[in-house]
């Protein structure tokens, strides 16, 4: 006689199938989240220094207006001619090193990376209900 298949044997597949679903929705939707956390605010910039842009991390220098305040900080791109004035993003609460972001919607960042979960997440669903009616049809 063969061995039968019973729910003991779909319990594993459902738990991995889980997991799956749970590491793929955190993968996902986790630049979501730190997108959303980090709170930004408007700024004009302007070009010190023009770096090239044939390196990974060439960023151009700027000086921001940041509360009365002028610093300067890394610019998150390059090949800018220097007294150029940027749009810019600055984070809310600068520390010692931040970043300043070219200034770009937040809303459609967010919602690009929004749809980008929706498919990935339709995809798993997929994946996961095609795996669901497999082993209903071995059943």
């Amino acid at each position: 006689m063969g061995r039968q298949r019973g729910s003991a044997s779909v319990a594993p597949i459902l738990l991995v199938l889980g997991t799956l679903g749970i590491a793929v929705a955190a993968v996902t939707l986790w630049p979501l989240v730190t997108e959303a956390g980090q709170a930004m605010r408007p700024a004009t910039a302007t070009v010190i220094e023009s770096r090239p842009c044939g390196t990974a991390s060439a960023r151009d220098l700027v000086e921001v207006r940041i509360d009365g305040a002028v610093q300067r900080a890394p610019f998150d791109g390059c090949g800018h001619a220097p007294g150029q004035q940027l749009p810019v993003q600055v984070p809310a609460d600068p520390g010692e090193d931040f970043v300043v972001r070219p200034a770009r919607s937040t809303d459609s960042e967010l919602k690009g990376q929004e749809q980008r979960a929706n498919w990935v997440l339709l995809t798993l669903a997929a994946v996961a209900g095609g795996g669901y009616g497999l082993m209903l049809r071995r059943s």
